[in-house]
């Protein structure tokens, strides 16, 4: 009796642990996840950064990091263009075309022009009405 209650006794604890383990993205994870979208320059870094998160099964969170790597390596010429386009959009009166610059500037990494350029088109929204 004694020899199958152990086994018994450790499969429970593992199932028990299993149950109760973290599986959502923790404050510490969300922390390091923003900081290095917003602060970490280095594309070695955030791709390693990015391959972490994918360990983890946060792919969302690596694709964007990996975006983000690949921002921070464009030719100077792109670089110019994309600020171009930001300032284009600033300028703007449509918010509707503002919002679809910032979906733009969101699907390549660049969070934090398209929040700005979202705030923007939320102030001509609400200037409207």
């Amino acid at each position: 009796m004694l020899p199958l209650l152990i086994p018994a006794v450790i499969a429970l604890g593992g199932y028990a642990w299993w149950q109760t383990r973290p599986t959502g993205m923790t404050p510490e994870r969300k922390m390091i996840y923003e900081t290095a979208l917003v602060s970490l320059k280095e594309p070695e870094k955030l791709r390693l950064l990015a391959d972490a998160f994918e360990k983890e099964g946060f792919k969302e969170e690596a694709t964007m990091l990996r975006k983000r790597a690949l921002l921070r390596e464009m030719p100077l010429d792109v670089k110019t263009k994309r600020q171009q386009a930001f300032g284009a959009a600033m300028k703007s009166t449509d918010p509707v075309k503002v919002e679809a610059v910032a979906m733009a500037f969101q699907n390549e990494g660049a969070t934090g022009a398209a929040a700005n350029l979202r705030k923007y088109a939320e102030g001509l929204r609400k200037g409207a009405a």
